[in-house]
């Protein structure tokens, strides 16, 4: 079963193709002035240079983001799927971290910074070898609110693992005893999420506008 993978996030665009499990190839390209214009033409070489005739299954990343992004990613990814008769996956963006932290922590806290310099933040514990919802919603703060809500739930829950790809802001709890791990996400790590059970056959764009009930 050959997949495509597509992920955006602040700094690079990257697809990715898989047979299978298997990485067969993937192309990263840094992000300037917060646009992703050269993405069709990343996905088209990386299919072209793979001889890539068919896809099976599209995967990408519903949010929260970007919106303007997300939505030319899914219509990038439909028109796509249209095409070659494929079938499309979603994650949204904190599972794209989960899937690739280690299981032996009981709860995770996963936070990522947007293009104004906010960070979105959702907290998770595990059930069945599986991060989930803590609450449906998740929280878009700025830096001095995210350091206080993370040393609030960590005092509380010694086990709990911090996860971002913000070197800065992880670096802020190097003093105090907790679990930090840096990731910096790219379409094989989008892969390796779907690959460890997360995903969905879900299309809906994830807005992150504060007056949705799902953002704080």
């Amino acid at each position: 079963m050959i997949s495509l993978s597509i992920y955006c996030s602040t700094q690079t665009m990257s697809v990715a193709i898989y047979d299978g499990k298997i990485l067969l190839d993937i192309l990263n390209k840094k992000i300037t002035q917060n646009k992703i214009d050269y993405l069709p033409l990343i996905i088209q070489k990386i299919l072209t240079s793979n001889n890539i005739k068919s896809l099976d299954r599209i995967l990408f990343c519903r949010g929260p983001g970007s919106y303007t992004a997300n939505r030319s990613i899914k219509a990038l990814a439909q028109g796509l799927s249209l095409a070659k008769n494929s079938k499309l996956v979603t994650l949204d963006n904190f599972e794209v971290y989960l899937g690739n932290i280690t299981k032996k922590y009981d709860e995770s806290i996963v936070f990522f910074q947007d293009f104004n310099n906010k960070f979105f933040i959702k907290l998770f514990c595990k059930r069945n070898e599986k991060f989930i919802d803590y609450e449906e919603k998740f929280y878009h703060v700025e830096s001095r609110t995210l350091k206080k809500m993370i040393l609030e739930k960590v005092s509380k829950k010694p086990n709990t693992v911090i996860v971002s790809d913000h070197k800065y802001s992880l670096n802020k709890f190097n003093k105090i005893n907790v679990n930090i791990t840096y990731l910096s996400p790219n379409a094989s790590h989008l892969a390796n999420s779907f690959f460890n059970g997360y995903g969905v056959e879900n299309l809906e764009i994830i807005y992150h506008h504060t007056y949705y009930k799902w953002c704080l």
